[in-house]
């Protein structure tokens, strides 16, 4: 992230005159930095997002453009700018012009990565909003057209392969490195190429409505993908001072990109009663799970005889949200050592802010009382897990449990739920001896215990629900949680306990956006589009100008 301050290390042209830069100015090398950052920004604004609408995570403040997601209204069209703003302008002005100057140095391996970044850009825009321009992005036409998704969704998977084959290269001598500019994989170009095959397998398992999808086809992207933690992708953020902030919205650059979404505003988000459920009575069988203590807020309570209390969560089946049985989160005084808590004290609401040198906020009183525990994925210092080894097991359980063959899913699903504590643990132990019950690592035997009990199951009981809510606790706070939602059609024979929010039937909810008998399959189209491609958006959907725009699936939600 250095690479951020271009400054004076950036080698210079002698007839290039640096008062008077073009867009092919600078090195290969400086350009991937920015690119990783902003479609990194891109896709976990869309997890977040997607963890409103899934019923993750919720605000208290209904009118919020935010907090209306989860009550499952569209709202205005500002609310989904982000993820479509980060890519297009903080990242798509950079990816034809790197092309081309690494081509003309015979830099493959940066080719491959315009090609994977170009992949996973588009297919985060396909997934979130459906219809997009593609073929005519990113070039001199300003009002470029719409593709369908499916044309999107074909051309992401061609990119993938050609990013495949151009990090397969040699790279021509003299060539700048890609370790230079790479920060997420340290130029490791296997690792891109796994990175590569595990999108490839995600999208190819994202297809199971259609009559084109494959299990077969899954299993083989899956055997070049990661095959341990070892091969994952993870990028590390710092807990530090906010003096580089990226030139968009202003947030610090170093950062985790989930943090700046839940703890780096005025907002207060906390996680529901389901997500709380699914780590402490997994398959109603009043077992906890031993993440649950790192991925649930929890707080010291007791005054000088402490203990511990975690959040219940913010339960969306009840009318809490609506005004009249909202808890309010617990005030510690430290002059007191004491709480004041509206409600009973197992029922207390701890948001999911986190300590941060960026903020005012800070996890502890000053008596050294925690008021917040944080959580494993909402810290300034917690990793992102761009693609990981988890996910892997999780996408190959399901295709074998749909080829019926039951053995070999179940032995994925153990290897996924047992990927994600080391992984976890990989953060964890860094943090050192803690009081905080959410920095701890996670046990031998506490893994073993949880992976060998009646919650887990066994092969004889196993189920696709049971593969997909564990995927679901691994892939927290990511989009894949709402694509799987989707093409499951937020069934709750899956996602056991899983309901539409209560404000859906209660009355308080606008149907405008999600009429009665639909779901949320999409973000609206951006303003930016309504303002400035409104003749081409027009004709891209039928309902693209209209508000129930939201209840229409995407291509590969759809079925044939």
């Amino acid at each position: 992230m250095a690479l951020f301050t271009f400054g004076s290390c950036m080698d210079l042209d002698i007839n290039t005159n640096p008062d008077s830069p073009t867009s092919l100015y600078g090195s290969v090398a400086s350009r991937v930095p920015a690119l990783q950052f902003w479609v990194g920004q891109s896709y976990q604004c869309a997890g977040f997002f997607s963890s409103l609408i899934s019923q993750q995570i919720t605000l208290s403040n209904r009118g919020d453009r935010y907090g209306s997601l989860a009550e499952w209204v569209g709202n205005d069209r500002s609310s989904s700018t982000y993820p479509y703003q980060a890519f297009f302008v903080g990242a798509g002005g950079t990816l034809p012009d790197l092309y081309v100057m690494a081509e003309k140095e015979g830099a493959y391996h940066y080719m491959g990565v315009v090609k994977y970044f170009r992949a996973l850009g588009f297919m985060t825009m396909t997934d979130v909003y459906g219809e997009m321009p593609y073929t005519e992005a990113l070039g001199a036409d300003i009002n470029p057209g719409y593709d369908d998704g499916k044309t999107i969704f074909e051309g992401c998977l061609q990119e993938i392969d050609e990013a495949i084959e151009w990090f397969k290269k040699t790279q021509e001598a003299g060539a700048t490195p890609l370790s230079e500019g790479d920060s997420w994989n340290g130029g490791d170009v296997n690792k891109w190429i796994k990175m590569c095959y595990g999108l490839k397998a995600r999208w190819l398992n994202n297809l199971s409505k259609k009559s084109i999808y494959s299990p077969n086809a899954v299993l083989e992207a899956l055997a070049n993908a990661p095959q341990s933690n070892a091969d994952n992708t993870v990028v590390n953020h710092q807990n530090r001072e906010p003096n580089n902030e990226d030139n968009l919205w202003g947030d610090p650059v170093f950062m985790n990109w989930t943090w700046i979404w839940l703890s780096n505003w005025s907002r207060i988000y906390y996680v529901t009663k389901w997500y709380a459920e699914l780590l402490t009575d997994f398959d109603g069988k009043g077992i906890v799970d031993p993440r649950a203590d790192k991925l649930i807020p929890s707080a010291q309570m007791g005054g000088a005889n402490k203990y511990w209390v975690r959040t219940s969560g913010v339960d969306m089946r009840t009318d809490i949200r609506l005004g009249t049985n909202w808890v309010a989160p617990a005030v510690y005084n430290p002059a007191t050592q004491a709480w004041t808590v509206t409600g009973q004290q197992d029922s207390t609401v701890i948001s999911l802010q986190a300590s941060s040198m960026a903020t005012s906020f800070r996890d502890a009183a000053t008596d050294g009382t925690i008021i917040n525990s944080g959580t494993f994925y909402s810290r300034p210092e917690s990793p992102s897990h761009i693609l990981c080894y988890p996910e892997m097991c999780f996408i190959k359980a399901e295709a074998l449990f749909r080829l019926n063959r039951t053995a070999e899913a179940y032995q994925a699903y153990i290897d996924g739920i047992k990927a994600h504590m080391e992984l976890m643990n990989e953060k964890l132990r860094e943090y050192g001896a803690t009081d905080n019950i959410a920095k701890t690592p996670i046990s031998s035997s506490d893994m073993s215990n949880y992976l060998t009990s009646e919650a887990v199951g066994t092969a004889a009981n196993l189920t696709l629900g049971k593969i997909m809510m564990q995927k679901f606790i691994a892939m927290s706070y990511s989009l894949q949680n709402w694509n799987d939602m989707r093409r499951m059609d937020y069934d709750p024979a899956i996602y056991r306990g899983w309901a539409e929010p209560f404000e859906r039937t209660s009355g308080a909810n606008d149907r405008k956006w999600i009429p009665d008998g639909k779901q949320f399959r999409r973000l609206g189209y951006v303003g930016h589009e309504f303002n400035y491609n409104n003749a081409k958006l027009a004709i891209s959907h039928p309902n693209a100008l209209l508000d129930d725009i939201f209840s229409f699936p995407v291509w590969w939600d759809s079925r044939d």
